[in-house]
């Protein structure tokens, strides 16, 4: 894999910006080069207006660089650290604390708008001065790139979100499920992606994984995409982001659509405490031993499945519970979106009749109204009385081992969460 397509150590950024009478030049905290015309409301931190700063230039730059102010033979300069997370903006700012998120160029500068040079700052203050600016990388400091996790459309591309746009348009690196699906959506959002895309799935991500962080530490961005919705919901990405996380770069959302929450927002059901199970398993044994565990738990849980398996799923559900509440949504947000509410037995007749199942559904699964609370306040009371027998079983010396292996035969329950439940019991004895 190549390595990002940028200068090395000690690259420099040269442009222009422009004075304006407003600038003042007091702020202690940050110094601000915009390409606004006007400084209202920020003219104690901004030090140039109207900049002709090119943001594909400065997201090149890495670490720590020398930033040189010029104007009407009047120096000045500082460093700072660039953030990973700049991905071009209207504004330039150079923070003198820690780097943010958003808004942010670079940190930790060595000068702030209230330290830049009188002379330089009453220079500015012309509307006819121009204020030339260098920024030159020092070949040091945190170089490391920086991991997006983006969200792209489940069906409707104008659910495409401005951030991800920007994000996906400015990164280095594109790490796509389907790199023919991505590029489809490239084509027909009208997005301009200059860095390169590689495929990213189930079957290469372990070895994707190891190239992908050796790129980020030499500085690369990247994006992760999946075919549709967002990323590790049913999807690949967990490798490498967790990966990135232990290696310990820089990791954060892109937010947008998502399948599970659009479904979830639209079924009516009692939703505010959910499971999300993703794909169950496909033979009918296992798959309804997997549903009466989910419902034991009395909330509503999220499913996906695929188009034929519809049919063998509600029956399942009914055969387990008829009176479930299952709310069905198939191709949301396309052409042919559609949700179908209604009991699980009433759902496996009216799917039987329904034309042959097409496109992606995903299924919300409550218990039957007026249901949950009681199976809450039962579940809460039953947790009592086993917590009282856990604690009188330990005071007569029955150890933690043997109480954890008999508490992990319960439904949902691993010998880890027993064994720490045994524990926490007998801390409060």
């Amino acid at each position: 894999m190549a390595a990002p397509n940028r200068p090395g150590a000690a690259a420099s950024v040269t442009f222009r910006c422009h004075g304006h009478p407003h600038i003042s030049g007091s702020h202690t905290k940050t110094v601000e080069l915009t390409r606004d015309a006007d400084v209202t409301g920020r003219a104690t931190c901004v030090i140039g207006v109207r900049s002709e700063h090119d943001d594909r230039q400065l997201e090149r730059l890495r670490g720590d660089v020398e930033v040189t102010l010029d104007c009407a033979g009047v120096r000045d300069t500082f460093t700072a650290t660039i953030s990973a997370f700049f991905l071009g903006d209207d504004a330039l700012v150079f923070r003198r604390g820690p780097g943010l998120r958003g808004r942010t160029f670079a940190y930790d500068a060595t000068k702030s708008a209230a330290d830049v040079d009188r002379g330089l700052v009453r220079a500015v203050g012309d509307p006819s001065a121009e204020l030339h600016v260098t920024i030159r990388e020092l070949g040091a400091g945190d170089r490391r790139g920086a991991l997006f996790v983006v969200s792209v459309p489940i069906g409707n591309d104008d659910d495409l979100s401005p951030r991800a746009r920007r994000v996906l348009e400015a990164v280095d690196l594109v790490l796509a499920e389907d790199t023919r699906r991505f590029r489809d959506l490239t084509r027909r959002t009208g997005l301009r992606v200059g860095g390169r895309v590689l495929s990213y799935h189930d079957h290469n991500e372990e070895e994707r994984t190891g190239e992908v962080l050796g790129q980020m530490e030499r500085g690369a961005r990247v994006a992760l995409v999946s075919d549709a919705g967002t990323p590790l919901c049913s999807d690949p990405g967990y490798v490498v982001v967790g990966g990135a996380v232990e290696a310990g770069f820089a990791v954060t959302p892109v937010p947008g659509a998502s399948s599970l929450l659009a479904v979830l927002s639209a079924s009516g059901l009692a939703v505010d405490r959910f499971t999300y199970a993703g794909f169950l398993p496909r033979r009918s044994s296992a798959r309804r031993a997997e549903i009466r565990r989910l419902v034991e738990r009395g909330d509503a849980f999220v499913v996906h499945e695929a188009p034929r398996r519809v049919g063998g799923l509600l029956a399942d559900l009914a055969a387990v519970s008829p009176d479930l509440e299952v709310c069905i949504g198939r191709e949301v947000t396309k052409v042919f979106e559609e949700f179908r509410r209604g009991t699980a037995g009433d759902l496996v007749a009216e799917m039987a009749q329904a034309d042959e199942a097409r496109g992606e559904f995903t299924i919300v699964v409550a218990p039957p109204a007026g249901a949950r609370g009681e199976t809450s306040e039962t579940d809460a009371v039953a947790d009592e009385q086993l917590d009282r027998l856990v604690r009188a079983l330990l005071g007569q010396g029955v150890t933690p081992k043997t109480l954890a292996k008999a508490l992990a035969e319960l439904p949902g329950t691993s010998h880890k969460q027993a064994y720490a439940r045994v524990l926490a019991i007998a801390k409060r004895a």
